[in-house]
């Protein structure tokens, strides 16, 4: 997917330079930071999710005996 980015020139141009130092470019530096912002997002959201899992796992719910479900009294607001 390709994007538009604004950035001021002067930014631009100091980031490119140090990319080519490192043998590298501005648009692979990008790349490699919003794929470094993904991978934190994914890894954070499966934390989470483990966390959710785990607290559900520790929760025990019991209804009583000969309780049914009633779509009426659920959505009573």
């Amino acid at each position: 997917m390709n994007i538009t980015l604004s950035a001021p020139s002067e930014t631009i141009k100091t980031v490119r330079e140090w990319a080519a130092s490192e043998h590298s470019s501005l648009n692979q530096y990008i790349r490699d930071c919003l794929e470094a912002k993904a991978n934190a997002i994914l890894q954070e959201r499966a934390r989470a999710a483990e966390g959710f899992a785990s607290f559900l796992q520790s929760v025990h719910v019991t209804m009583p005996k000969g309780w049914k479900f009633n779509r009426e009294e659920a959505n009573e607001r």
